[in-house]
């Protein structure tokens, strides 16, 4: 299981007006849903499609299998193969095999009944977000970390802070 990257909260009010508090949690709910979404399309938007390797790129056992396709493409008129993708550097987003990944559509975020976000990528079988967020093993190949989520947060850290700062008026 994951530790939250960060965790907002606000301090309880001292305020007596039960109106006040009413006011105080709408805009507490508001600012999570919105802060939530702000998050999350950030997180999204850190996916690219990855590109081709250069034939450069390519290692001695890629460069034979691509040799291999293309002459059985050719023997059945097919047509040439593409080149593998480069997958992302460790520390830099990861990047996507194909535009509608299922990872990018696993970033979501919810509110809970405490007005808290909760903003990450729901839990899939394979467990592959918090192996690219954090490094680990999968399929038996260790994966360096290539975080999206954190930075994520940082990106959005300075919104975060000016549109609260607007809805309680400071």
């Amino acid at each position: 299981m994951t530790e939250p990257i960060a965790e907002f909260k606000v301090t309880d009010a001292v305020f007596q007006s039960d109106e006040v508090l009413k006011k105080a949690g709408r805009a507490r709910r508001r600012f999570a849903y919105w802060a939530g979404g702000l998050v999350m399309t950030i997180m999204r938007r850190k996916f690219k499609v990855a590109r081709m390797k250069y034939v450069s790129e390519l290692t001695p056992k890629e460069k034979e299998i691509l040799k291999i396709r293309k002459e059985i493409a050719k023997r059945k008129g097919l047509p040439k193969p593409k080149r593998p993708k480069k997958p992302s550097d460790p520390g830099e987003p990861p990047r996507l095999t194909f535009k509608e990944s299922p990872l990018k559509h696993l970033v979501k975020f919810a509110v809970t009944k405490d007005n808290d976000t909760v903003i990450g990528p729901e839990r899939a079988r394979s467990g592959i977000a918090d192996v690219l967020e954090y490094g680990g093993t999968s399929n038996g190949r260790d994966i360096e970390a290539r975080p999206f989520a954190g930075p994520s947060l940082e990106d959005a850290a300075p919104q975060l802070d000016d549109y609260w700062n607007d809805k309680i008026g400071v």
